[in-house]
């Protein structure tokens, strides 16, 4: 057999196994069960788009079964990763808008949505407080490792600027709100363990932190570091910016409680679940990916927290993730405590403040939350 022979018999034989490699991919496609969410990148995976004249017009149907081929296509998870490492070891340093910085840090690009959508905020914001005037009104918007631990970033990458948006929201809160800025106590604590590598959340140890510049604007005195048990519930947690990158040489992170030594007891009411609990952890979360659930079982329309406190202050907190971890300090300072996520709770907010007779209100976000979602809205309904 001459060379021309070996040239096409291997042209040949590569084009079966590329025919067969699609048509397998294709069988498997329309065989296989449809995932409704993927673990690995901690989302929920789109479904097949609903096939009518409607949708076809208006072109819904075309998006739509792009993104199910997409999140549906088999493999996808090994395909995913694969990409995300060969444009690594070809010298890109970000993926899917997620640095890989200096030690093992995953840290998240930050694009400000825009002066107009920032101004809707702060008017909602603001009106709410003339609507409560009696109510003392707090806010603390907090920096992500973004904005932390810019000295973990790429040579040359630009993850845009958090501090100057968070300023842009202090300067135009109403000054009878009182804005909780902790940048500060985040900077000067930058060397210990307050943000997770793998995750966009603080760790609890960051949570405390906050905790405590709060209680001092909030005329508190927080419970010192020695008066909780300190508890490491996991070693093994791979959080959402790993997920979203899918790169790199990451390291697991640790999930630490700190647990009250008196004055512990509270009973939780989930009210979307509706149930009730006399713990504001959820243990088995630690079994699954997203393990930082642990706090509060993730997020919720509305939680209510009745504690041993006989201070008479009813606090109600209106908040992101960030908070999840962070409602716990705030135990022995409160006698109830109503905890409302605006991306899942729609009822009337004034009705709760009244029926509940709510004396203090805190706004409680992460920087990129409050920048990317728009739920904040939903105060002037």
């Amino acid at each position: 057999m001459n060379d021309n022979e070996y040239k096409k018999m291997f042209a040949r034989l590569t084009t079966i196994f590329f025919l067969a490699f699609i048509c397998s991919m294709l069988c498997i496609f329309v065989l296989k069960k449809d995932a409704s969410s993927s673990e690995v990148e901690n989302r929920e995976l789109a479904q097949k788009p609903e096939f009518s004249l409607k949708n076809i017009e208006n072109r819904n149907f075309a998006d739509g079964y792009n993104s199910y081929i997409s999140d549906q296509f088999p493999l996808r998870n090994f395909f995913v990763s694969a990409k995300s490492e060969l444009d690594m070891l070809c010298g890109r340093k970000e993926s899917n808008g997620v640095f890989v910085g200096n030690d093992n840090y995953y840290i998240e690009k930050f694009t400000e949505s825009g002066e107009n959508d920032l101004k809707d905020k702060l008017k909602a914001i603001n009106a709410f407080k003339e609507n409560n005037k009696s109510i003392n009104m707090y806010c603390l918007v907090a920096p992500t490792s973004t904005e932390i631990y810019k000295d973990k970033l790429p040579k040359y990458a630009d993850a845009g600027d958090e501090s100057a948006y968070i300023n842009k929201i202090k300067t135009g809160l109403s000054k009878n709100i009182k804005f909780i800025d902790i940048r500060e106590s985040m900077k000067k604590n930058k060397n210990k363990y307050i943000y997770y590598k793998t995750d966009h959340h603080w760790t609890t140890k960051g949570a405390y932190l906050a905790y405590c510049d709060y209680c001092s604007k909030a005329a508190l005195k927080a419970e010192d570091e020695k008066d909780f048990e300190i508890k490491t519930v996991t070693d093994d947690f791979y959080g959402t910016l790993y997920s979203k990158a899918l790169c790199g040489k990451a390291v697991p992170d640790s999930i630490k409680l700190y647990i009250p030594k008196k004055n512990d007891k509270v009973v939780v009411t989930y009210n979307d679940e509706k149930k009730k609990t006399a713990t504001m952890y959820k243990s088995d979360a630690l079994n699954q990916k997203n393990k930082y659930e642990v706090f509060t079982g993730g997020n919720h329309s509305l939680i209510n927290i009745k504690t041993l406190s006989e201070s008479g202050k009813k606090l109600l907190v209106i908040k992101d993730s960030y908070a999840n971890s962070f409602i716990p300090f705030l135990t022995s300072h409160y006698s109830s405590i109503d905890v409302i996520d605006l991306r899942y709770y729609m009822d009337d907010i004034q009705s709760l403040i009244k029926s509940d007779g709510i004396t203090d209100i805190l706004f409680l976000y992460n920087a990129s939350t409050f920048n990317d979602d728009n739920s904040i809205l939903n105060l002037e309904n």
